[in-house]
């Protein structure tokens, strides 16, 4: 056997040196590709031929391929035979049959040779022959493992060799795992920014392939000859990573020996090249697109030929082609040269739309041609500004980056047109940055060329100081990611830069942020960076925060978790805390196999920090994880959302929302938004304030100077500023600062001839718009491609389209027209008529293929989706914003109209460049698959033979799918088929809209989503006429407010011609008002004058709840019970019930039976009624309160009265609510009194004497006095009020009848007791479905409301209330919720939302408690927990109580007794939002020697005498105001305070300081100042009690002894210098304003205090020098009063200390080793100055 081996490694093919004989084989290549499963369609193809192999020298061998056969395959598999494509193999033959030659040895593969003129694809045919010939043999084993090349590259090979002596032969056997190679043959397009996981394991990836070869050799004289070989590979793709859900390529090879030939073989005489050697190689050029082949001769003529189709195919609409000419169009321009590509922007540049398809087409090309276009039509300015930001935003984000593109680019963004124009500049720089990332991630080092544009723009901005600029150059080196950068960096960093730190924090978190690209390539050098900026508790929290993300987003390893861990366990600053906390937190959570290390080292770190970070409320910076994962599919989205919040603002500085997509083991970072917010705030205080111009503005400048360490805060200039990134890179941002702003403003108030641009638009809009517009928005492609066996490429891709299309014809028309000089604000006192007839739509369309694509052929599997999605439109509208009417009316459905369409199928394609206009293509899933055999019928045999000519015939006729409203949800004979249809109709406005979908696919043969996916999928949205009684020409939306809502309402009803009674105009029109209100029956009788007869007032009483229910009272004891009944009973249909008659012949109008709802009855009716529900109350004593029936649709839980004698049921009471429901008696002098906001009486005559009561006398008196009271408070507004606002909704009909829907409001927003009334009605014909909304103020605290429809408001009913109180002792207001009967798809839906609630609730971790509740209420609390934090506690029905905290703050305050309200009551709701922004003030106090800081820190501090403290003070750049005080000197026991504000400079507070922007009053014992423009909203001051209140926009901004109004309760006590004081003693006195010696009274002045001991320190004598100064009495003067304070020293042995000067030694800059208590002096006597 090692005789074999060794003749195996010289020979291969027979005894090659130096015969003459030539062996001939046949070769086979067979390629398809499809779903395994059998009877489905595949694509594919085969090579047949002849080879022959000679030798020519000891390694050198020729190749011919003889006879050479191209056959395709399109069809049913294993059903069809492969077609012979002729044309075809006479433009391969001509290349292939041509000799080739190739180096081999020792069995292996060398170098291949061939014709100059041979086209790649026909080499890479000839390696995939000597393939076949690549065996690598070992001299001592029969079964190894070793990496072998192939044409595939350098992968994993094992062998297996047996010999069969018998028989003289050799069978070797060898499998190639395609998966473990070191060095694949790959090429990736589109997915530079798609990060793939090396270490996840196999089963992750969705690709996976495997290659298998069998050879069978045989001795001879010469040596071993290969007899035969066989190969094949399979390659599968599974998109959902499901076993059998798969599609898979095959690929087969037969090389069989035919005979052995004696012939002489000279070399051939044409020149050969030499192209490489075995392993695959791509085509230099850009590829041919795989979904279509196109001939790319003449380039020029053929885009002008497909410039004229596609404008000629999408004149009206966009065609279903559309999309693939545009594609076919970027693979010419492609091609094209750049002379071919100026000649034709020269015939088109004057045609609208040409020029857009031509100029899209250019810039989605990706080619160094088109850029060099564009460059050029840049520097000409022949572009507009909108084609200048999209052509060159599209073409550096898409062009091919190599050293030749970048190049060109590189000095696109240099140019000087750019300069000029800041927002192209912007996008340029970005989007080149973008191509230096995708080049340089390519090549193994970036040149230095490349980035050399970015390095310039930083250092040209740095040494400018232009913000602006730095910005940009930070985010485009942050989009290139090179480590290259990371010295630029470093620059606008503090910890690594000395100048750094005079940078907004702004610019040093873009440079933070620029490090994140960086970090994915070199983590370490990145996060050793960030760690340093991480632990400085120095600088900014939002830079130390953005450097924790970044930090976790470089995949940090345990150790450095842990660290971080360990630093927020020391950290003082809570908003970092709780962001690193809640960072950790998410990610422990996240199940993506790239982060499983991350997310096991947080889970680990999180355990160390103390859980009280988890209960931080969102005041503070958190990380909100969304999303998941599953790893069932290898599938997921993770985001992240940022929240950082600052002190320095209301609102977050900065939220930033972060999504990842993990596919395949891949993963991405698909989408980020950013928002800024550094100084929004501001923008709601006066700007125009000239601090910087008053005296005192240098004045508090120069206090500063004199405090150690002390620096004004940074200059907030960006107001608003957001960001948009994919796929990891910044495609633009924007700043919105206050210049934009205040531009703005201008544009809107000032003249309109000052800005050219805008008279532009104004006159075009006058003149009106028409015309058609298209615009390509994407084009993107990702392709990944491996060869395969037969020397063919295998490619998966995706190419994506979108296209959006408008037609539009727009007139307008002003009333009065506008002139030359007007103000864009006077729209608002114009009449704009607007007529418009537009048409938008947008195309999208994606094509997924699997299969074999080059320039001359193709075969593959396809998947194509298709959106479309329009909205034509055709209206008229009127605006009149000075009458407050607004009409807007549009043509009913006309004709049927497809609103969306998506469309959905999979081919088999096959595609040759000899037949270019011939595609091949049926569906994979062909009519009769999957048909189920139990349902077949047996048939006999003359039966079969007599129906196949029929059947045959049949299926040849296309079968269409036409939907019909009526089909549902069935299976065909033939396949598994969907079909299904929804239609919505509006009748009464003539139109329909109705849902088809149709669906066929696989999953009859396995249940996978890919078998889902394989097939037919349709669906489509489409407008349609519906069948209606009359006509419809136009339908109206009208909306009408102010005065003239009432009219409206009025001539809706006009247009009926209805005979009214005669009565007087007030009642002509509430009768109006009801009848289309449809509230007649509900409110029937109206608030008239009090009449009297007879000495008595009869009241009617009338409910507001929609549960009003009405029984009547026996004469004997019994409980009142409220319960339902059906429409058709009289005894719940009446308001009251009496047992006398009225007199005869009086008759309520226009009576009905169906409205008796509340309408009173005539002596007969309500004597029998009466009688019989005193029967039926004495019999259904002590029943509770039942569900309503299906007429009234109500049910109410019964409430108690105090003035019956009768028992009441305390089951569902509901007296707390302000809307409750109470019992009615017989007999309105004996009628329980509502309580207040429950229900109103109205007074009317009586029609008969009252019926004697059970009630007592007292409880009639007080009745009749609340009755008299409650008369000037109509139930129906309507009855006193005007509507404010009319919405009426209708069609035209011809018949005149009405149809549509009416909203009316009513309010009544300043009286005691505010309301509002909404009714909606519906106005078509004698429909009594109705809407009914009540919402009322009943006090200073609770509200009530309900909401009532269906049939006149009976049918449904929700009640709500609102109170505020106290909960757990904090303020509180719960908002409850009952509905006795709400319909049942809303129940079924709110049981669907339950079951989500427990889940929500768990990944939120908001608390949860077992508790049952009432299964028809549902109750909110929300506490106020403490200024700026909530807790809300939710009680649903059959959920638990969930309890979790939100950042927002109640208007909760002190109770007030109702008295004490002065009309309206609506005031405290409306000042609601005041309310709030009040909580979010701070205060300061100073009683005595105790201090309360904006924190509310409280300490105790006795301030030195005669020495000011700085109390308050603005740090911000602006410097509004400074407050010091200290202890007055006649007396210990007061204060004085000096105050500089604006430009006054006041020891005390007096009259002189009232100004325009403050205000000086009398307020108890002292005066108060007011001065909100300069950030005090209140400051009060007696001489013993100083209380200070600032804006909420201080917030953050302040310094001095009241703190930093930053919530950092662990930082209060910072000093001017930044750091933290030990003590409250050392905080104070590092506040005090040091004066001048003998110059002011303050003696004290700071000092470092030289420790006299000496410390034993780490083994050796030390002396110890302060690094901080303590307070000391002025040369000369001796101390009187002192205190102990604590100091730190920095220690140095005594030897080398003694040789230092101590003046020299810069102790403030030094570490603290020890700490020591010295004494500090709060006094000084200084007698001996004065003698």
């Amino acid at each position: 056997m090692r005789g074999i081996i060794l003749a195996l490694a010289f020979t291969l093919v027979g005894k090659f040196t130096y015969s003459s004989k030539i062996y001939l084989y046949n070769y086979e290549g067979l390629i398809l590709n499809g779903l395994p499963e059998p009877g489905l369609a595949r694509a594919g193809l085969r090579l047949s031929c002849k080879v022959e192999i000679s030798v020519l020298s000891q390694r050198n061998h020729l190749l011919k391929i003889r006879s050479p056969q191209l056959e395709e395959y399109n069809g049913i598999w294993p059903r069809d035979p492969f077609i012979r494509a002729s044309k075809l193999t006479q433009m391969i033959a001509s290349y292939l049959t041509k000799p080739f030659k190739f180096e081999y040895s020792n069995g292996r593969v060398g170098n291949i040779y061939a014709p100059e003129d041979t086209p790649i694809a026909c080499i890479n045919l000839m390696r995939g022959v000597l393939n076949m010939f690549q065996i690598t043999t070992k001299k001592s084993q029969n079964a190894y493992d070793l990496q072998e090349a192939g044409i595939g590259g350098v992968c994993l090979t094992r062998y297996v060799i047996q010999e069969d002596r018998r028989n003289n032969r050799v069978s070797i056997t060898k499998t190639k795992d395609l998966n473990n190679c070191q060095d694949k043959v790959v090429k990736d397009i589109g997915m530079t920014y798609i990060r793939p996981c090396p270490s996840c394991p196999l089963k992750e990836k969705i690709v996976k392939g495997t290659a298998a070869f069998t050879y069978k050799l045989k001795y001879a004289d010469s040596g071993t000859l290969i007899t035969e070989a066989v190969s094949q590979q399979v390659y599968q793709i599974s998109p959902f990573n499901e076993p059998t859900g798969v599609a898979v390529t095959e690929a087969r090879q037969e090389l069989t020996l035919v005979e052995v030939k004696n012939e002489h073989v000279s070399p051939p005489e044409i020149q050969l090249q030499n192209f490489g050697g075995l392993p695959y190689r791509f085509s230099p050029l850009l590829l041919q697109m795989p979904i279509q082949l196109i001939k790319t001769k003449n380039p020029e003529q053929r885009i002008v030929e497909t410039l004229q189709q596609v404008i000629q195919d999408n004149q009206q609409e966009l065609h279903g082609d559309a999309p693939y000419k545009f594609l076919e169009l970027i693979q010419l321009c492609r091609v094209a040269s750049p002379d071919t590509l100026e000649s034709v922007f020269k015939q088109f540049s004057d045609k609208f739309h040409h020029r857009i398809w031509l100029l899209s087409g250019i810039t989605m090309a990706g080619t160094i041609d088109s850029l060099k276009f564009l460059k050029l039509r840049i520097r000409n300015d022949d572009f507009k500004y909108i084609e200048a930001l999209l052509t060159v935003s599209f073409a550096l984000h898409l062009t091919k980056a190599d050293g030749h593109t970048i190049a060109v680019a590189a000095d696109l963004v240099t140019s000087s047109r750019l300069e000029r124009i800041p927002m192209l500049r912007q996008i340029a720089y970005l989007g080149y940055a973008s191509m230096v990332n995708r080049y340089c991630s390519l090549a193994s080092s970036c040149p230095s060329e490349a980035l050399q544009p970015l390095h310039d723009l930083a250092a040209e901005a740095a040494s400018k100081g232009n913000e602006d600029d730095i910005v940009l150059a930070l985010k485009a080196i942050g989009n290139a990611g090179e480590p290259a950068s990371i010295k630029r960096i470093l620059k606008f960093l503090p910890v690594f830069s000395s100048g750094a730190s005079n940078f907004p924090v702004h610019i040093q978190v873009e440079a933070v942020m620029a490090l994140r690209q960086i970090g994915l390539k070199d983590s370490r050098k990145v996060q050793d960076i960030l760690l340093q900026i991480f632990v400085d508790h120095s600088l900014p929290p939002e830079v130390r925060m953005m450097a924790c993300v970044v930090i976790f987003e470089t995949g940090p390893a345990l150790p450095l978790v842990i660290t971080m861990a360990n630093v927020i366990l020391k950290e003082t600053n809570m908003q970092v805390a709780s962001f690193v906390y809640s960072h950790m937190k998410a990610l422990s959570r996240i199940g993506f196999p790239r982060f499983y290390n991350v997310s096991a080292a947080c889970n680990i770190a999180i355990k160390l920090l103390s859980p009280r970070l988890d209960r931080l409320s969102y005041r503070y910076s958190k990380v909100i994880p969304l999303g998941g994962y599953y790893s069932d599919y290898q599938a997921g989205a993770f985001g992240k959302i940022f929240l950082m919040n600052s002190p320095r603002t209301m609102f977050p500085s900065a939220l930033i929302s972060s999504w990842i997509v993990n596919y395949a083991g891949a993963a991405t970072s698909l989408l980020e938004v950013g928002v800024r917010a550094e100084g929004l705030t501001d923008i709601i205080r006066k700007q125009n304030i000239p601090f910087a111009e008053y005296s005192t503005y240098r004045k508090i400048k120069e206090i500063g100077k004199t405090l150690l360490g002390w620096r004004e805060l940074p200059s907030e200039n960006p107001v608003l500023s957001a960001y948009l990134k994919l796929f990891g890179q910044e495609l633009a941002f924007a700043d919105i600062n206050k210049d934009l702003i205040q531009q703005a403003m201008k544009l809107v108030t000032g003249p309109a001839d000052r800005h050219t641009w805008l008279k532009r638009v104004i006159h075009q809009i006058q003149n009106g718009i028409a015309g058609r517009w298209v615009q390509p928005l994407y084009s993107g492609e990702f392709r990944h491609i491996v060869p395969i066996t037969v020397g063919l490429p295998l490619e998966y891709s995706l190419y994506t389209t979108a296209l959006a299309h408008a037609t539009a014809r727009v007139d307008v028309k002003l009333s009065p027209s506008l002139s030359g000089d007007f103000r864009p604000s006077q729209l608002y006192e114009s009449s704009l008529q607007l007529r418009a007839d537009i048409s938008p739509s947008i195309y999208f369309n994606s094509v997924a293929m699997m299969g074999i694509n080059t320039e001359y052929f193709q075969s593959s599997i396809e998947i194509h989706t298709k959106l479309r999605v329009q909205a034509p439109l055709k209206f008229d509208a009127k605006i009149d914003m000075k009458e407050k009417s607004f009409k807007f009316g549009t043509t009913p459905c006309q004709q049927e109209t497809e609103i969306a369409m998506g469309r959905h199928k999979a081919f088999a394609v096959s595609r040759n460049i000899g037949e270019p206009g011939t595609v091949k293509k049926i569906p994979v899933l062909p009519e009769g698959t999957g048909s189920n055999i139990l349902k077949e019928h047996f048939k006999s045999s003359e039966r079969t033979s007599r129906e196949g000519a029929q059947r045959e015939a049949s299926d040849i006729l296309p079968k269409k799918y036409s939907y019909g409203p009526e089909q549902e949800l069935h299976h065909s004979a033939e396949g598994k088929t969907y079909t299904q249809a929804i239609c919505v109709k509006v009748t009464r406005f003539g139109c329909q809209a109705c849902f088809y979908r149709r669906a066929r696919d696989a999953s009859v043969l396995k249940n996978t989503y890919f078998h889902r996916l394989i097939g037919e999928h349709e669906a489509k949205i489409v407008l349609k006429p519906a069948p209606t009684d009359a006509a419809i020409d136009k339908i109206q939306l009208e909306i009408q407010g102010g005065s003239r809502a009432a009219s409206k309402i009025i001539q809706v009803v006009t247009l009926e011609s209805e005979e009214e009674d005669d009565s007087s105009p007030d009642d002509v029109v509430q009768m109006k008002l009801k009848k289309i209100l449809g509230i007649e029956n509900v409110f029937k009788v109206g608030n008239r004058t009090q009449r009297h007869k007879k000495g008595k007032t009869q009241m009617t009483e009338f409910r507001v709840e929609p549960n009003a229910k009405y029984p009547s009272s026996s004469s004997s004891s019994s409980a009142d019970t409220s319960s339902s009944s059906s429409s058709s009973s009289s005894s719940s249909s009446s308001p009251s019930s009496s047992s006398s008659s009225s007199p005869s012949g009086q008759k309520v109008k226009n009576q009905d039976a169906k409205d008796k709802t509340l309408e009173p009855r005539n002596r007969d009716e309500s004597s029998s009624s009466s009688s019989k529900s005193s029967s039926k109350s004495s019999s259904s004593s002590g029943d509770s309160s039942k569900s309503s029936s299906s007429s009234s649709g109500d049910s109410s839980d019964s409430s108690s009265s105090s003035h019956s004698s009768s028992s009441s049921d305390s089951g569902s009471s509901s007296s707390d609510s302000g809307s409750s429901d109470s019992t009615s008696s017989s007999s309105s002098s004996g009628s329980k009194a509502p309580r207040p906001g429950s229900r109103h009486q109205l007074v009317r005559e009586p029609n008969s004497s009252n019926s004697s009561s059970s009630s007592s006398s007292s409880s009639s008196s007080s009745d009749s006095e609340y009755s008299n009271r409650q008369v000037t408070y109509p139930k129906f507004l309507g009855d006193s009020k005007a509507p404010d606002l009319a919405v009426i909704l209708r069609a035209f009909r011809n018949d005149r009848k009405l149809a549509g829907f009416q909203l009316v409001l009513y309010t009544d927003l300043y009286s005691t007791r505010p309301r509002i009334q909404v009714f909606v009605s519906n106005i078509t014909g004698s429909s009594r479905w109705k809407i009914c909304a009540d919402a009322s103020i009943i006090n200073a605290h609770k509200a009530a409301g309900y909401l009532k429809w269906g049939r006149d408001c009976q049918d449904y009913r929700i009640s709500s209330e609102f109170v505020t109180g106290r909960f757990a002792d904090h303020p509180a207001m719960q908002v409850k919720l009952e509905w006795p009967k709400v319909p049942s798809r809303v129940k079924s839906v709110a049981s669907w939302f339950y079951t989500f609630i427990p889940g929500a609730a768990y990944i939120l971790g908001y608390s949860e408690i077992q508790q049952k509740n009432p299964s028809q209420q549902a109750k909110l609390i929300v506490a106020l927990t403490s200024p700026r934090t909530c807790d809300f506690v939710a009680k649903l029905p059959e959920v638990n109580i969930l309890a979790f905290r939100l950042p927002l703050s109640l208007p909760v305050g002190p109770s007030l007794p109702a008295s004490a309200l002065q009309p309206p009551i609506w005031n405290f709701f409306s000042e609601a939002p005041s309310a709030v922004l009040e909580h979010l003030k701070a205060r300061c106090s100073v009683s005595q020697d105790k201090i309360t800081t904006f924190n509310e820190v409280q300490f105790n501090y006795s301030l030195p005498t005669n020495c000011y403290h700085i109390l308050a003070q603005d740090c911000s750049p602006e410097l509004k105001f400074l407050v010091m005080m200290k202890n007055a000197e006649e007396s210990a026991d007061l204060k004085a305070i000096n105050i500089k504000l604006g430009s006054h400079d006041k020891s005390t507070l007096n009259k002189t300081l009232l100004a325009s922007a403050a205000n000086l009053i009398s307020e108890k014992k002292g005066l108060s100042l007011v001065a909100p423009d300069y950030g005090i909203d209140k400051l009060y001051f007696d001489g013993r009690t100083f209380k200070v209140q600032v804006a909420f926009w201080m917030a953050g901004k302040t310094c001095g002894i009241c703190g930093k109004y930053d919530a950092e309760n662990k930082q209060e006590f910072q000093m001017p210098s930044g750091y933290v004081a030990k003590d409250a003693v050392s905080f104070g006195q590092s506040w005090i304003l040091s004066e001048k010696p003998c110059a002011g009274a303050c003696k004290l002045q700071r000092s470092l205090v030289k420790l006299e001991k000496t410390i034993r320190l780490e083994g050796e004598d030390s002396k110890c020098y302060p690094v901080e100064p303590v307070l000391r009495c002025m040369k000369g003067c001796s101390a009187t009063e002192t205190t102990p304070v604590t100091v730190g020293f920095h220690c140095l042995p005594a030897d080398s200390a003694a040789s230092l000067v101590e003046g020299q030694m810069k102790l403030d800059q030094k570490s603290e080793d020890i700490q020591d208590t010295v004494e500090a002096h709060t006094a000084c006597s200084c007698e001996e100055l004065h003698t």
